[in-house]
């Protein structure tokens, strides 16, 4: 009849993206924007005979640049101690094992990433804008508009001196921690 016993399966979260407010920004300034950067950006396809990722040819240049535009897209991601599968192969003869109670501690990592390179990176691998932060009151506190913008500028000192013949182009997600 296919039901099977297991954990609820989750997606993703979808916070606010279906507000009013939110869709406005997305269709009349997000994507008109992305729209018109977008032909100077470098466009990737696979080489179908060898499955290696290729860039295609881009003709056209910024205005008053020599350049190709990168983006490089923010983003963060929180693991805790205790998350681990809940469901699981179990053989008759093995007991329960005591378990720790709620998710433990917390890990979170903030990067910047593009399809152009990767994650945000010096050349050699030395320099890196990456943020890890253990988020809560008795830690490190919680990652906040001034320690996006602390991590910005890191990023923008990287780029300035490392990819100074490009144009770069930062894409944050509307998380509210952004915005205070």
């Amino acid at each position: 009849m296919g039901w099977g016993w297991k954990k609820e399966l989750k997606g993703q979260y979808v916070d606010g993206h279906k507000r009013s407010d939110v869709v406005a920004y997305r269709q009349d300034v997000f994507l008109p924007a992305w729209n018109h950067l977008q032909s100077w950006m470098q466009k990737w396809k696979v080489d179908t005979e060898n499955q290696n990722r290729v860039v295609e040819d881009v003709n056209e240049q910024p205005p008053n640049s020599q350049c190709h535009i990168i983006v490089w897209f923010h983003d963060e991601s929180t693991f805790y101690a205790n998350d681990q599968r809940k469901l699981q192969w179990v053989h008759q003869n093995e007991s329960a094992v005591p378990q720790p109670k709620g998710e433990g501690a917390s890990l979170m990592v903030a990067d910047f990433v593009s399809a152009d390179y990767g994650w945000l990176r010096s050349p050699n691998g030395k320099e890196s804008a990456c943020v890890l932060f253990k988020a809560g009151k008795t830690q490190d506190g919680y990652f906040t508009n001034d320690d996006i913008t602390e991590q910005t500028r890191v990023a923008m000192d990287i780029l300035s001196k490392h990819y100074a013949d490009e144009e770069h182009v930062f894409i944050f997600d509307n998380a509210k921690t952004h915005l205070k």
